[in-house]
């Protein structure tokens, strides 16, 4: 009882050493500022929803590249790239960068998680992409391509999850769609909630940004194709 914000952590580490933005280096109070969120982010999937990992640890680039493992950073921050992550560890708490390809410092890690990613990674993305403080902290106008593009996702979780996701977006919140539908029957409907979402107004999105899409709302189908041909179709086991 009473465990339900920092509390369980501040009962033993100093409330002045780390609920301070000095340590977050976010607002008190924001949901970056919050101990959970940075050291058990939700990184594992469970019951057609990500849950928080009971593994206590810090935000590290180098897990996500070496094992597939998303971090805090990037769950909560969905438009920026695992090198903007590995930077600001590096800059706040030492953390050394890793090597990062051209695709890692360049792109989203949420969106090629989403795209290229395997079906945990896949899972884990299209509930972070409906998870309010993501969402606020990285604006959602850009999200449905990646959501739509879920929707024919080869796992019917993903599927299931992402048209949850897709739904707490102003626009889709009545967006009819069956996620053990025939496969024809659910590329129907991601091509017609493409062409609506393609008709809707858009922020202005700088071009070329991280989350490949320009300030109209068209997207770098180049570069966004050859994501998700590479997609980690191999079967997995998941564990925490």
């Amino acid at each position: 009882a009473g465990m339900e914000g920092d509390q369980g952590c501040i009962q033993c580490h100093s409330r002045d050493q780390y609920a301070g933005s000095d340590h977050t280096h976010h607002v008190i109070g924001s949901s970056g500022s919050r101990c959970y969120n940075c050291h058990m982010p939700h990184t594992t999937y469970g019951l057609l929803k990500a849950i928080r990992s009971h593994q206590i640890d810090s935000p590290n680039v180098s897990v996500s590249v070496e094992f597939g493992r998303p971090n805090a950073c990037n769950l909560c921050h969905l438009n920026k790239t695992l090198a903007w992550s590995a930077e600001n560890l590096e800059s706040w708490y030492g953390i050394e960068k890793p090597q990062l390809d051209p695709d890692q410092q360049s792109i989203s890690a949420a969106a090629t998680w989403a795209l290229r990613g395997d079906a945990g990674q896949r899972a884990l993305i299209a509930w972070s992409m409906g998870w309010r403080p993501a969402v606020d902290t990285s604006g959602a106008d850009w999200l449905p391509p990646y959501l739509i593009t879920l929707l024919d996702d080869p796992y019917d979780a993903v599927r299931f999850i992402a048209h949850r996701s897709l739904k707490r977006i102003d626009g889709f919140e009545n967006l009819k769609y069956d996620f053990v539908a025939p496969e024809s029957e659910r590329q129907a409907v991601a091509v017609q909630t493409m062409q609506a979402w393609h008709k809707m107004d858009h922020l202005a999105i700088p071009l070329k940004n991280a989350v490949l899409m320009d300030s109209a709302g068209r997207l770098n189908r180049e570069v966004f194709d050859r994501l998700k041909r590479h997609r980690d179709d191999r079967h997995i086991w998941l564990i925490e």
